[in-house]
């Protein structure tokens, strides 16, 4: 709290007066008011800082509560609101804040967007540069009210309504560089409308239906510099028409892309980030890729490599993250990889990698996330990873290991996420990994896991994220979780936990996943919902909840799993009743087609689609 002025100099006065000869009485003065206290600023506005990979984290409240703001030092940052903006007042006040702050990014997270109407006065006389409406109901209407904001310089539409249709209002906006459409409805017709575009650095269309015939308008962006199409139809004849001088991301994963195709490269000197994952890439095409120096991630999950292909990257020295999961690897070709000193991710899952090639991981000193789930590898290869004393993640899902062998985990002390899940391990295996404070996400799924393990975790105090899914799990070891204060993410799904034990769930300050799919869950568990206000995420998929348990559902949820329940055109109202969901999963359920169109039309509700 500030105090004014006025109350300082009082106080002083009186410091005076106490060490001064007493004066003569004389009359009372009229009582004075108090003196005003300076009362700090209402928050308006939650900063974020966003982070090179594309997470955030919280930096602060605006207005500051006291002056000297400084926005992060590196990186970019946007804001959210904290309260919904229903007014044309309250817009304005927010945009003044912006205006103050020279806020450059704005976005509106939990809170739900405002009508469009309303962004023009939010906007205007702000510093505001990029919107980052990712995965929100933003559609054609409020594309249309930015149709004067042509200043900005960044729109991130994935996974919104937006459709072809709204793409027409993007035609004045001479300054963008970053459009993110994927996972939207657009198409060629849509694209069509930007042909006058010449200014974008960044363009994803992941997941759209647009074709090489439509994508034409990327030839023009002569400064392009990420560029992402992955599962779209686009083709070699695109590929070769992609300006590359100053091309650093390219992600074909999931397109028609071949090694033909790929000789396109050779106009991408300065790539960084490349994906090929599932397209029909083999160990020729690798060849094209053996001359990209500056290339520092490569993706060839789910394509036909082999161990012959590995020698093609073995002169890659900036090579930082490799994924090689579902190839056709066997082992021997790992002898290629010994060479890349910056390596600090790798990904061998679901490959036939056997114990004979763990010796060509034990110079790859940097490593710092090592995948070996479903591969051929065992217990006998766990000592040669104890040099990788850098490991943060490690996967070793599905391999046969034995108790005693996770005693060689002992000195990678920095390991942060462990998949132990679908092996043979038992409460003897938890023991020989000792205490782990730094632990944060543990998977025991498809484990010999029962109540009786449960106190063995208390080694893990820092668990934020624990996997015991298909295992002997009871309500008496699920309550007993509740001393797990760090505790995020919880997944007990398929175990025989009924709900009783929920209850004493309620108190985890943090937790804000809940997976209970496939439980027979209980009157009992389904009314304990209720009580976990932080909750966003719920899968109670293949439960027996019905129309008459949604009303138990927190309001906090935004993603929602209901599929195979008993869920019904009856239930809806309540679904209706959830002010920020944004995604549910209503498949295989009795719900009517027209009820769920007017989720998505009123509520702007994702409908998760499929069989």
């Amino acid at each position: 709290m500030v105090v004014g002025r006025t109350s300082r100099f009082a106080g002083l006065l009186l410091l005076l007066v106490g060490c001064a000869t007493v004066p003569p009485p004389v009359p009372p003065p009229d009582e004075a008011p108090a003196p005003a206290v300076a009362q700090p600023p209402r928050p308006l506005l939650k900063v974020f800082l966003l982070r090179p990979e594309g997470a955030s984290s919280e930096w602060g409240v605006l207005p500051a509560a006291a002056p000297g703001f400084q926005p992060p030092p590196q990186g970019d940052w946007y804001a959210e609101p904290l309260a919904p903006v229903k007014t044309e007042d309250e817009a304005r006040a927010l945009a003044a804040v912006l205006s103050e702050y020279r806020v450059p990014g704005l976005s509106f997270g939990d809170v739900g967007l405002p009508a469009p109407s309303l962004l023009t006065p939010l906007l205007e006389g702000t510093a505001v540069v990029s919107l980052q409406l990712s995965g929100t109901d933003f559609g054609n209407e409020h594309l249309a009210a930015l149709q004067g904001a042509t200043w900005l310089e960044a729109l991130h539409l994935d996974g919104t309504r937006v459709s072809d249709a709204g793409l027409v209002h993007l035609q004045g906006m001479r300054r963008l560089a970053t459009l993110r459409l994927d996972e939207t409805s657009v198409s060629d017709k849509g694209l069509a409308a930007l042909s006058g575009v010449t200014t974008l650095r960044r363009v994803s269309l992941a997941g759209t239906a647009v074709s090489p015939r439509g994508l034409g308008l990327l030839a023009a962006q002569t400064e392009l510099e990420w560029l992402d199409l992955s599962d779209t139809p686009v083709d070699d004849a695109l590929l070769a028409s992609v300006p590359g001088a100053r091309l650093r991301t390219l992600i074909l994963s999931g397109t028609r892309v071949t090694n033909a195709g790929l000789a396109a490269l050779r106009n991408m000197p300065g790539l960084t980030w490349l994906g090929l994952a599932r397209t029909d890439v083999t160990d020729a095409g690798l060849t094209h890729v053996a001359g990209l120096r500056a290339l520092e991630a490569l993706h060839l999950g789910s394509t036909r490599l082999t161990d012959a292909g590995l020698a093609h990257l073995a002169n890659l020295p900036a090579l930082r993250a490799l994924v090689l999961d579902k190839t056709k690897l066997r082992g021997p070709g790992l002898r290629h990889l010994e060479g890349l000193a910056r390596l600090e991710v790798l990904h061998l899952d679901d490959t036939r990698v056997g114990d004979a090639a763990a010796k060509h991981l034990r110079g790859l000193t940097r490593l710092r996330e090592l995948e070996l789930s479903r591969t051929g590898l065992t217990g006998a290869s766990l000592p040669e990873l104890e040099g990788l004393v850098e490991l943060e993640v490690l996967g070793l899902a599905g391999l046969k290991l034995a108790d005693a062998a996770l005693a060689s985990l002992s000195p990678l002390q920095r390991l942060t996420r462990l998949d132990l899940s679908a092996t043979p391990i038992t409460p003897e295996g938890l023991k020989q990994l000792g205490a782990r404070p730094a632990l944060r996400s543990l998977d025991l799924s498809r484990t010999g896991f029962t109540d009786e393990w449960v106190p063995l975790l208390s080694a893990f105090p820092g668990l934020r994220s624990l996997k015991v899914e298909r295992t002997l799990l009871t309500d008496v070891g699920l309550g007993q979780l509740a001393a797990l204060k760090e505790l995020e993410s919880l997944h007990v799904s398929g175990t025989l936990v009924n709900g009783w034990g929920l209850p004493a769930l309620q108190g985890l300050p943090r937790l804000v996943t809940l997976e209970l799919g496939a439980l027979t869950l209980e009157e009992v568990g389904v009314k304990a919902l209720q009580g976990f206000g932080r909750l966003a995420w719920l899968s109670l998929a293949g439960t027996p909840i019905d129309d008459a348990g949604l009303a138990n559902l927190p309001a906090s949820l935004r993603t929602l799993y209901l599929t195979r329940t008993k869920v019904t055109d009856a239930g809806v109202p309540a679904l209706h009743r959830l002010p920020l969901l944004r995604e549910l999963d209503l498949r295989r359920t009795a719900v009517s087609e027209s009820a769920r169109a007017t989720l998505e039309r009123e509520r702007g509700i994702r409908l998760v689609a499929g069989p």
